[in-house]
C-alpha cells in the first residue's frame, strides 16, 4: 500500500468513527448495556431547506433522552428515525387584530405563524421491519422579528409530539 493509500484509509477509519459516534445510542435502561430507542436518520429536505439538520437531531436525541424508560416494554428495543414534512411560516394581514376583552379591537400589530409536521418511523432494532409511523405537529405565532426562534421551537414542539407516542407504539407491538 503506498503513502497516499495509508493516509486514505485512515481518513476514511476516522471519519467512520466519527459517523459512528454521532450515531452513539442513547442512555440505556440500568443494568441492560442498551437503550430502548436509539435515533436513526432524521430529515427536513423535503420540508425546508433551511433547516438544521444537525438542530434537528439534536431536538430528537432530546426528545428520546427525555422519554420515561420504565414506560417502554421490557426488552424492547426500536430505531427511531425523523422527518419533517411541513414547515410553513406566514404573517398574518395587517387587520387581523387580536380582539380584547371587552370585544374592543385592539391595534393591529403583525404576527408570524409557523406551522409543523413532523413524521416518524419505528422499526425493529434487530429485524429492521417498520411497525409504526407516528406523526407530530405544532403551531405556534409571535413576532415577525422572532421568526427564527419561533421556528426553532415549534419544530422542537412538533417533535416532542410525535417521540411521545413512541412508548404507546411499542406497546402495541407486543
Amino acid at each position: 500500500m503506498t503513502i497516499v493509500g495509508t493516509i486514505r484509509l485512515a481518513v476514511a477509519t476516522c471519519l467512520a468513527g466519527v459517523a459512528l459516534a454521532a450515531l452513539a445510542p442513547l442512555p440505556a435502561r440500568a443494568g441492560t448495556g442498551e437503550a430502548p430507542v436509539d435515533v436513526g436518520e432524521v430529515s427536513a429536505v423535503a420540508a425546508s431547506p433551511e433547516v438544521d439538520e444537525g438542530a434537528l437531531r439534536s431536538m430528537v436525541v432530546d426528545a428520546v433522552g427525555a422519554l420515561d424508560a420504565t414506560t417502554i416494554p421490557k426488552g424492547a428495543r426500536a430505531v427511531v428515525s425523523v422527518s419533517v414534512v411541513r414547515l410553513d411560516a406566514r404573517a398574518s394581514s395587517p387587520g387581523q387584530g387580536a380582539q380584547g376583552a371587552q370585544g374592543s379591537q385592539s391595534p393591529p400589530s403583525p404576527v408570524s405563524q409557523v406551522t409543523c409536521v413532523v413524521s416518524a418511523t419505528l422499526r425493529d432494532a434487530k429485524r429492521g421491519s417498520v411497525f409504526a409511523v407516528l406523526e407530530g405537529s405544532a403551531r405556534g405565532e409571535d413576532a415577525p422579528a422572532r421568526l427564527g426562534g419561533l421556528r426553532r421551537r415549534t419544530m422542537r414542539a412538533a417533535v416532542a409530539s410525535a417521540i411521545a407516542r413512541v412508548p404507546e407504539a411499542m406497546h402495541r407491538r407486543r
